[in-house]
This record gives structure tokens, C-alpha cells and sequence, in this order.
């Protein structure tokens, strides 16, 4: 097959995805709401949106990806159309390309050596945080009994001298500590935690999932993934934020945001695993999947 056909053949396969994509975003869309607000969207037309960075590479999948979000706002407009959620949403297409060309023929054991080592680094910052925080008597009720503008923070640990400085001008300082405060503890933890889950999750069926082939790259597939929706929804949350919720800590948003896209894009890598087994035991599409 001619690189011409090749390229055209690819197009014509990302096209329909895409229409796949922006139909199930029309009709089966809701959104998960964070302080009063449209928090999160959630559609299956992602898994579809998703695809081609993974059977095609890096350009497809930021294509695919901004074309979604903005034609996807066109047909169903919510709220002002904000570029830079495009320009996010595209590089985030780009990077699961990219993310997935490295990783999808990596052995299992280098990666989940790096997911355990990730989860533990996670957890180390965690514990020491919340001993630090504790040493220093620094918890969510701190500003109640001193003043933000007279502590001395030069006796206080790194993570507590941090915190402090960067909450004493916030509009309110005990809510935005608060949120900083879990951030830096359970938003820690929380995500060794959970790293540490899928790890368990994958050695339990590895088994399983090497005899079902359509499985056999989950794991490659489940880091790519959610960590390029995670680069999505924290970059994107910088951008909602002074929009939808400037009262409220920058953290305090977050932590919801980046909860939501881990749980969806976990349950999305399941289709897109299942959607690229098929494509894979197609005799006619395998030379178009890089």
C-alpha cells in the first residue's frame, strides 16, 4: 500500500471516528457538577475521540481531539467557547499519541516497576507532608487562631513555610489553606493509593488478560491514558477556574476535577482496549495501526 493510501485511509478512519465521536457527544452527554458549576463533562463519545491517537500516533490523536472539542461546542454549545480549552484538549490528543508510541511495547515488568516506584514516591510525599503539617500544628482549622499576617513562618518546615506564604493574601485564607492542605496529604495519597490499586488490578489478571489479546496492552494503555486526561483536566481547570470559581481555592478545585477524570478515563480504557483488539485482528486495517 502506497504511503498516499495509506494516509488517506487513516484520514478516512479518523473521519468516521470522529462523527462516531460527536454524535454520542450530541445525544449522550452529562456533566458532573463542582460547586454549582459544569464541573466535568462525561461522554462516551471520548473513547471513539481517544482512538486515533492510539491506532494512528501523535497528529491524529490532537487532530481528532481538537476537532471534537470544537465542533463538539459548535453542535452543542455550554456556556462562552473558550479557546484555550481547545488548544489544551489538543495537546492532551497529542500526547496520549506520543505517550502511547513509547509505552505500548515496553515489557510489563519496566512498567509496572515504574507505576510501583511512581505510586511510592507519591505516598512518601503524602506521609511526610502530613508529618510536617502536623510538627508544625498546621491543619485545616490553622487560621482560626492566628492571625495570616503576623506568622512567623522561619521556624516552620518547607511544606508548611509553603503553604502558609501562599494562602496569607488569598481572599479567604482558611478556606484556601484547607484545600491546599488536603492537596498536599490526601491528594498524595489518593493517587499512590490508587496507582497502586490498578497495579494490584493488573498483576491479579495478568494471566487473564494475556490470553484474552484484546487486553494484553491494558496496561501500557491504562498510563497513557489517564495520564494524558490528567494533563488535560489540570491544565483545564487553570483555565476554568478565575471563570467559574474565583472564590474559590484554585486545590479546592482540582481535587474533584482530577478524582472525576481518573474514575472515567479508567472505565474508558476498557472500550479503547476492547475497540483496539478489533481493530487489530482485522486483516485489512492492521497495516494502517502504527
Amino acid at each position: 500500500m502506497s504511503k498516499t493510501s495509506l494516509h488517506t485511509r487513516r484520514i478516512a478512519i479518523a473521519a468516521i471516528l470522529l462523527s462516531i465521536a460527536l454524535v454520542l457527544r450530541l445525544f449522550v452527554t452529562f456533566y458532573l457538577p463542582i460547586y454549582g458549576a459544569h464541573g466535568h463533562r462525561v461522554s462516551p463519545g471520548m473513547i471513539f475521540a481517544i482512538l486515533p491517537a492510539i491506532l494512528f500516533g501523535p497528529v491524529y490523536g490532537a487532530i481528532v481531539a481538537g476537532l471534537f472539542d470544537l465542533l463538539g461546542w459548535v453542535l452543542r454549545p455550554v456556556n462562552a467557547f473558550i479557546p484555550w480549552m481547545t488548544v489544551v484538549v489538543t495537546a492532551g490528543g497529542f500526547m496520549r499519541g506520543l505517550l502511547w508510541r513509547g509505552l505500548q511495547n515496553r515489557s510489563r515488568r519496566v512498567l509496572r516497576t515504574c507505576l510501583l516506584v511512581f505510586a511510592v514516591v507519591l505516598l512518601l510525599f503524602g506521609l511526610a507532608n502530613f508529618a510536617f503539617l502536623s510538627a508544625d500544628g498546621l491543619d485545616a482549622n490553622f487560621y482560626a487562631s492566628h492571625d495570616p499576617q503576623s506568622i512567623d513562618t522561619s521556624e516552620m518546615h518547607l511544606i508548611s513555610r509553603l503553604l502558609v506564604e501562599r494562602t496569607q493574601g488569598a481572599a479567604s485564607p482558611a478556606d484556601a489553606l484547607a484545600g491546599m492542605h488536603i492537596a498536599v496529604t490526601w491528594g498524595f495519597l489518593g493517587a499512590a493509593f490508587f496507582a497502586l490499586l490498578l497495579l494490584c488490578l493488573e498483576f491479579a489478571f495478568s494471566k487473564w488478560l494475556v490470553k484474552k489479546e484484546r487486553f494484553d496492552k491494558l496496561l501500557p494503555l491504562t498510563i497513557t491514558i489517564l495520564l494524558a486526561g490528567l494533563f488535560v483536566s489540570i491544565m483545564n481547570t487553570f483555565v476554568l477556574h478565575p471563570v467559574f470559581w474565583p472564590a474559590i481555592p484554585f486545590e479546592a478545585v482540582l481535587i474533584p476535577r482530577v478524582i472525576a477524570s481518573l474514575l472515567v478515563d479508567t472505565i474508558f480504557v476498557y472500550f479503547v482496549a476492547l475497540l483496539l483488539g478489533l481493530f487489530e485482528r482485522q486483516e485489512s486495517l492492521k497495516e494502517l495501526v502504527r
